[in-house]
């Protein structure tokens, strides 16, 4: 009796099955970490365009040249790169001949990769030309500041009806200033002239060809402390119509996510102010959750400032995310019984948190003294360990103790792990859009909706609690009214078993009183008979011995068909071939029938083995069952043909089917007894009384089907014979 089901209970939607969260969590964690890893392989996908070694310029074709045209080239090889250049150096008109080379460092081949190490990867990756042992990037006051600056070269031919291109990357650290054969087009970063950039990854410069030529300079100037200068992505070249496109799209995401922002922070400020009793937990969430979302609008540049305060900032706001999100996993927690019994579970958010703090005192000690550091990779070390602690830890201690804001928790935990994923790997989309910042909507509005739910139950526990008692007396009262039925529906199962047991037993006593009084008969026969010839004794002991095999056959197919109704251990499956099993059967019963006017064929598709899942003693049961009634209820000349074939091959292999059908041309079976032909002892009234049998055989072979969830059909006619067709599901 299921009485969860019938105790008329609305399960709580906070409080469902640990074991289906943790299913939906993890399934959630491998979807998201699947996107990720085809994001590395197919974020940049763009081509290139073509390049001519011998002019050292790639050559911008007439693609370009329609404003309807949606063109993006991947601008990440074959750069020079020029260390030491000023903005006012290119201005001036530094690289308008090619003097500069013999007297300036260079590197020539530069690959331009999305990667943390920005120019300083160049030391090692490509091929420098003037550059002496003791070689060091200088120091200039640039925008009133003390900056590094480097110079990317990089030339274009162009066809002739090439109006402009644009040019843009998606991460930089700097700000980059862009001219296009000596003349300043724009600048891509950090803005000094405005803290808020609309443009959202999607800063460009227009680039206007001279005599179809472009020679394109960027002058990256960087604070000297950043340990990872210069472009971070790969340039791409674009038809103004791309870029205008990408800007809508990178604003409309933008505008999703700032839209969330703002719903959640107008929810959950709320319930902090309605809730008194969990205020400090939604109070800690949120400050996790507005961490990574400001994390978002430093990266986006959106909020644009300098290099490095964008890399501190990012730095800080993701050990920030990462400390609240494993507090408030601690806090709900906090007087759990795992928590009673180990007390490391009470206090390890102290640890975490130690650790936290003394990697950003670190971190800025460190930086304060001038030292080259790689902040965002220790902090999303830092992040990913801490959350995979946080996970573990909830699965492993709390699963049972899961409700409510636990499983919140539990969930924000998971996204925010593959955020740390996501931005540790960087996979970036043809949008520019980061692969962190398309996830970030789908964590905000999940929280939002289990905020929500949360929410609303907490509003209605103090409802369901007057009412607590009330609905248990009707639940009550209704549970004993079902018991009722269900013992009146229990007595009549038991009527029904007790009728259907005697129709049992009065059909085996009718069948087994046939042979049974026969043998009798003919004992008698030899007993009273004093001369029998040896003919008669011969025929005699012949019937007594057929009639003894009929009683051994019922006994035996009632205790068969009793052994598989009551147990499904009685059958093994394994993978059988059809057509293997046919073959062997046709061939011992074509032996049975040789030299009698009956003859049983085999039809088998070539090259198809009709592999099933079946038990292979009691499926070749079943056709053994219907051969042997087809040999039984035809005449003297008989043709009893067995076929086998597959459909849906086209289909998976789980949508195929396996059909065999075994007709024969025998006396067939009447209309009114087709649906019953499969009921225990009965037999149809045509079979006559010189045929024997049990009235067992089709409904054993009714029961292994269902067992092998088969389907079995008939067809029939009488004088002109009968069709058996059984379909099951292919496995090969």
């Amino acid at each position: 009796m299921n009485r969860t089901k019938r105790s008329g209970l609305k399960r709580d939607p906070m409080k469902q099955s640990p074991g289906n969260l943790t299913i939906f969590a993890i399934a959630a964690a491998v979807l998201f970490i699947f996107m990720i890893v085809i994001e590395i392989f197919n974020y940049d996908d763009r081509p290139t365009p073509p390049y001519n070694e011998a002019t050292g310029n790639y050559y911008l074709g007439n693609e370009f040249t329609t404003s309807s045209d949606s063109i993006s080239l991947n601008v990440d090889s074959n750069w020079t790169f020029v260390p030491n250049v000023t903005p006012n150096d290119v201005a001036s008109g530094l690289f308008r001949d090619d003097s500069w080379r013999d007297t300036m460092a260079y590197a020539e081949g530069v690959a331009i990769y999305n990667s943390f190490g920005g120019w300083n990867d160049y030391d090692r990756s490509a091929t420098w030309y003037n550059r002496s042992d003791n070689f060091t990037y200088n120091t200039y006051m640039i925008d009133d500041l003390v900056k590094l600056s480097a110079c990317y070269l990089v030339s274009f031919d162009c066809d002739r009806n090439v109006r402009s291109v644009t040019v843009s990357f998606q991460n930089i650290n700097g700000i980059a200033r862009i001219y296009c054969n000596g003349k300043y087009a724009g600048s891509i970063g950090d803005r000094p002239d405005s803290i808020y950039n609309t443009n959202v990854y999607s800063d460009y410069a227009d680039l206007i060809p001279e005599n179809g030529r472009i020679d394109l300079a960027i002058v990256v100037s960087c604070n000297d402390k950043i340990p990872n200068p210069g472009i971070l992505s790969s340039p791409v070249i674009s038809s103004p119509h791309t870029m205008d496109i990408r800007i809508a799209a990178n604003a409309g995401h933008f505008s999703i996510i700032v839209f969330l922002f703002i719903l959640a922070f107008l929810i959950g400020s709320y319930i902090i102010l309605s809730n008194t009793d969990i205020n400090r937990a939604y109070a800690i969430f949120f400050a996790s959750f507005f961490a990574i979302t400001l994390y978002y609008l430093f990266d986006s540049r959106t909020i644009s400032v300098n290099s490095h305060i964008r890399a501190d900032a990012k730095f800080t706001l993701l050990i920030i995310a990462t400390l609240a999100t494993y507090a408030i996993n601690s806090y709900i927690f906090w007087h759990s019984a795992s928590n009673k019994k180990y007390n490391i579970l009470k206090y390890d958010h102290l640890i975490i948190g130690s650790f936290g703090l003394a990697l950003v005192v670190f971190y800025y000690i460190v930086d304060s003294l001038g030292y080259k550091t790689m902040p965002l990779f220790a902090a999303l070390v830092f992040c990913l360990v801490s959350l995979y602690i946080a996970i573990v830890k909830d699965l492993v201690f709390y699963r049972k103790e899961m409700a409510g804001n636990s499983i919140i928790a539990l969930y924000y935990c998971y996204f925010l792990f593959l955020i740390m994923i996501s931005i540790l790997i960087n996979g970036i989309r043809g949008s520019f859009l980061p692969t962190y910042s398309i996830i970030l909507p789908v964590i905000i509005s999940i929280c939002l909706i289990l905020f929500a739910i949360n929410m609303n139950i907490s509003h209605k526990r103090m409802t369901r609690d007057a009412t607590v008692l009330k609905r248990q007396v009707r639940e009550k009262t209704l549970y004993i009214s079902e018991i009722n039925r269900d013992l009146v529906a229990s007595n009549k199962k038991l009527k029904e078993g007790e009728e259907a047991r005697k129709h049992v037993l009065s059909n085996v006593s009718h069948d087994l009183r046939t042979p049974i009084t026969a043998i009798r008969g003919y004992a008698e026969l030899m007993l009273t008979s004093g001369n029998m010839s040896r003919e008669q004794e011969e025929s005699y002991l012949t019937n007594i011995i057929r009639r003894s095999e009929q009683m051994e056959r019922i006994v035996s197919d009632i205790v068969d068909l009793t052994r598989m109704e009551a147990s499904d251990a009685e059958f093994n499956f394994t993978d059988v071939s059809m057509s293997e099993m046919l073959d062997e059967l046709v061939t011992m019963y074509g032996l049975d029938l040789s030299g009698s006017q009956k003859h049983i064929s085999l039809d088998l598709p070539e090259d198809d083995l009709l592999i099933v899942r079946a038990d292979p003693k009691k499926f070749s049961r079943v056709f053994e069952n219907l051969i042997s009634n087809a040999i039984h209820y035809t005449n003297n000349e008989a043709e009893i043909i067995v076929k086998a074939w597959r459909t849906g091959a086209e289909l998976p292999i789980s949508e195929q089917k396996i059909h065999i059908s075994v007709k024969d041309n025998g006396i067939g079976i009447p209309p009114d007894d087709l649906n019953k032909i499969f009921d225990r002892f009965y037999r149809a009234k045509n079979s006559g009384v010189n045929i024997k049998g049990t009235g067992l055989g089709l409904a054993i072979v009714k029961l292994i089907c269902d067992r092998h969830n088969a389907v079995i059909n008939v067809e029939s006619a009488i004088g002109s014979g009968t069709t058996f067709e059984i379909i099951i599901g292919a496995t090969y």
